[in-house]
């Protein structure tokens, strides 16, 4: 479970809590199903999502 749970994190662009409950999560644009289906769960019916703006940065991808 620890191990998926790190693997949502790398999918996740941001997350913000709004008002009333609701809280707003966008993926990166390559997010697996999986991801968005994890995010339901954690944060209940409240769950916004944002379109996607851009791609996950791979580690390789990383400018030194």
């Amino acid at each position: 479970m620890m191990e998926k749970n790190e693997h949502f994190a790398d999918w996740v662009a941001s997350i913000e809590r709004g008002d009333c409950g609701f809280t707003y999560v966008r993926f990166y644009h390559d997010a697996p199903t999986w991801v968005r289906n994890e995010a339901i769960n954690r944060f209940g019916k409240g769950t916004v999502f944002l379109p996607s703006r851009q791609n996950r940065r791979m580690a390789g991808d990383v400018a030194a």
